[in-house]
């Protein structure tokens, strides 16, 4: 039975998970708006959604795992959207960060 060996430079590889894959989704739609989407990865991966015409306009929104889909959540609780409405949740979070007219 053969064994692998990691050697101190070889970092161990990590698939992304569902979540980072949907936020990364949810990012793509927020394209057409004028925002920054930037995927964090870390413990819990998320979207830091900013808007450059303010500096106070932050807004990190999470993904979650639901019985049939994943639901984004902003930062203070509030449920956004569901991966299968990815149009609308992008304006939503755009919305909130104040890169829309309505």
């Amino acid at each position: 039975m053969a064994q692998s060996r990691q050697t101190e430079d070889e970092q161990p590889t990590q698939t992304p998970s569902e979540e980072h894959g949907h936020l990364g989704k949810l990012a793509g739609e927020l394209s057409r708006y004028a925002v920054s989407a930037d995927l964090v990865d870390g413990g819990s991966p998320y979207l830091r959604v900013s808007n450059p015409a303010s500096a106070c306009a932050v807004e990190d929104v999470i993904c979650e795992r639901r019985e049939h889909d994943y639901a984004f959540i902003a930062s203070f609780g509030v449920h956004l959207g569901s991966s299968g409405s990815l149009g609308v949740t992008a304006h939503k979070v755009a919305w909130l960060v104040g890169a829309t007219e309505e």
